[in-house]
């Protein structure tokens, strides 16, 4: 299974990510100069599912949608 880290900006609760969301997360932070802590969860709680993956189905629903009139 694909590790998996406990990521929090300031005092927001803990959000967990997949090592591929986590360093796109970090890079953004280091570029808004944002302070930032990222945690390796141990084997036995790595079925956690990343947060920012299960969003993907949301997001796809509720893009908006253009309707051009005939």
């Amino acid at each position: 299974m694909e590790p998996r880290f406990l990521v929090t900006v300031n005092d927001n609760p803990p959000v967990i990510m997949c090592e591929k969301h986590a360093q796109t997360f970090e890079k953004i932070m280091m570029v808004g100069q944002i302070p930032c802590t990222i945690y390796e969860l141990d084997e036995g709680e790595e079925q956690k599912k990343c947060h920012a993956c299960n969003l993907v189905g949301d997001i796809m629903d509720n893009q908006p949608r253009i309707i051009l009139p005939n």
